[in-house]
């Protein structure tokens, strides 16, 4: 059979393409041709091994039906399968499919238990967090003998720093590319090997042609936005972030011992969110391992979600007194919090300077407000945005430590296990 496409690959596409690597990062810079490289990867490989299962992914459903379905539609050829939209699926007369599917919040990866796929790509690699990616991973397989990939493609994202830094961790920093020698493969401690491929607008000679004046607007950005879609930039960060020290090695899934003390702090919102954080401790560091984060929340509701976590005490927001009173009269134990914002911050900067302060990965809505809460230019005060969840998270640890509850340490090697009883003084 004779097939037509109008894909023509550029020099990056087709290296792209031809890397033999486990997992591969293409892109690194607006206008390298990444999403289209990404679907025409995944033809390739459909057409390559029959009955071949496929899937990829983006954030949010308008992506995936702006990017990868479009350009899936564009390029591949009528004669090899048909798509099916209600679906979302191209079907491959050989027998492959390709699934197009997105993965907007942690909790989605939880429809993929028990699947099976080949090949996994992920469109905007840092529009994912890490968990989702690596829960991904674990679906890699292949019953019928043939090799697995994962392919993703990605710009730089300042803007969301924990993601840019466990992205730039995982694949950029791990391969160390250098101008002498920008791509190269590496394994890791299993044996799976890992590429960078970075591109730029440069290295897509079809973009130049057709827009020439795409460079000229992309020099045009700020300087933050132009320094990662132009120049693929991965170490420009943010400026005047508050908590600039958190990064990446911040975020991770601890476990929680039976003898560790739970508490919560909570901002209250009517328009704003309803923000409040639950942090587990142990007396020598702090893990926040879940969240509520919505708008127009009943009290009803926000008491039963607040019981559920089973916090000791929730220290409030001091100027939301009669919510606090009727939180109450719902059975929760609430006490004002210290509300004194500088001095509050350097104490939770403390914290996560001595690596005592740990963030889930599932607490998505307080890790992007770490990544975009900043200081008001040329005075000492932060803008008053993007702070819901930050400031229950303030609430709750500066009280806490003033408090001084008799927190139990690390539990030494050997020791007896705490039990209930040992917190009723509490």
């Amino acid at each position: 059979m004779k097939i037509k496409s109008p894909y023509v690959p550029t020099p990056k596409q087709k290296l792209f393409h031809e890397c033999p690597a486990d997992e591969v990062l293409y892109g690194g810079a607006a206008g390298g041709g990444k999403s289209v490289a990404l679907v025409m990867d995944a033809f390739f490989y459909a057409m390559k091994y029959p009955k071949a299962s496929i899937v990829l992914f983006r954030r949010s459903y308008p992506e995936l039906q702006e990017t990868l379905i479009r350009y899936a539609l564009e390029f591949y050829p009528v004669e090899v399968g048909r798509y099916i939209a209600n679906e979302k699926v191209f079907q491959f007369l050989n027998g492959s499919k390709v699934l197009f599917r997105y993965l907007e919040r942690d909790n989605d990866v939880l429809r993929y238990q028990g699947a099976e796929f080949d090949y996994i790509g992920f469109d905007e690699l840092t529009h994912f967090s890490q968990y989702r990616f690596e829960y991904m991973k674990s679906r890699l397989r292949s019953s019928k003998g043939y090799p697995t990939y994962v392919r993703a493609t990605s710009n730089p994202d300042p803007r969301n720093p924990v993601n840019n830094e466990w992205v730039k961790q995982y694949f950029v920093d791990f391969v160390s590319p250098t101008l002498e020698k920008p791509y190269k493969l590496k394994r890791d401690e299993v044996g799976r090997s890992r590429a960078y491929i970075p591109a730029t607008v440069y290295d897509n000679p079809h973009l130049l042609k057709n827009d020439p004046g795409y460079i000229r607007r992309l020099e045009s950005l700020p300087e933050l936005e132009r320094q990662a879609l132009l120049h693929g930039n991965w170490d420009i960060k943010r400026e005047g972030l508050v908590y600039d020290n958190f990064t990446q090695e911040h975020v991770k899934e601890l476990q929680i011992e039976p003898y560790w003390h739970i508490f919560a702090g909570l901002d209250f919102g009517a328009t704003n969110p309803t923000a409040c954080v639950f942090i587990a401790t142990n007396g020598d560091l702090f893990y926040v391992f879940d969240e509520i984060y919505t708008p127009n929340i009943t009290l009803d509701i926000l008491a039963a979600e607040v019981k559920r976590r089973n916090p000791r005490v929730v220290y409030h927001d001091p100027s939301g007194k009669g919510f606090a009173r009727e939180l109450k009269l719902r059975g929760i134990n609430c006490q004002s919090a210290d509300n004194d914002v500088l001095p509050g911050i350097f104490h939770v900067r403390q914290l996560i300077e001595n690596k005592k302060l740990f963030v889930s990965p599932k607490c998505e809505n307080l890790l992007k407000e770490f990544s975009l809460y900043t200081w008001d230019e040329g005075k000492d005060k932060p803008i008053k945005a993007f702070d819901h969840a930050l400031d229950a998270l303030r609430y709750a640890l500066v009280t806490w430590d003033k408090s001084r509850p008799s927190t139990p340490r690390v539990r030494p090697s050997g020791a007896k296990r705490m039990t209930s009883r040992m917190f009723r003084r509490y």
